[in-house]
């Protein structure tokens, strides 16, 4: 009798912490999920330019949304100040809809938000198209 209680007891504690363990491991899952959500396409075209770090690079559409590049598999440096479609896998940031809160684009009495640009999140490159040897 006394038996069937203790593993009665270790089955019971045995659940609670797997169940503890994969409660908290759902709560980290969604934390990085709601960080990063994959953007909607995976090809972007726009002016490649040098980023603020050395050998980092952004992509900055017609639209000024300005996307963090990163390539294990292409050599961006050659194209800095070309017109590129870059297609590979796109993430944007949990705050990547918001508008750069930099006021170096806005005039003495501005008080509205254009001009400013917002960043589109980071892409990833796998394949580059050249569209042209100018940004226009």
């Amino acid at each position: 009798m006394l038996r069937r209680i203790r593993i009665a007891i270790a089955v019971a504690a045995t659940l609670l912490v797997a169940g503890a363990l994969s409660a908290s491991a759902a709560v980290r899952g969604t934390t990085a999920a709601n960080r990063l959500v994959k953007a909607d396409a995976d090809s972007v075209t726009g002016c490649l330019q040098k980023g603020d770090k050395p050998n980092t690079f952004k992509l900055v559409t017609k639209d000024g949304k300005s996307w963090n590049v990163t390539s294990s598999k292409l050599s961006l440096a050659g194209h800095v100040g070309h017109t590129v479609t870059l297609s590979g896998d796109a993430m944007k940031g949990q705050m990547s809809g918001m508008k750069d809160t930099s006021m170096s684009n806005m005039k003495m009495g501005d008080s509205s938000m254009s001009g400013m640009g917002s960043s589109g999140g980071t892409l990833n490159a796998t394949s580059m198209k050249m569209v042209s040897a100018t940004c226009s």
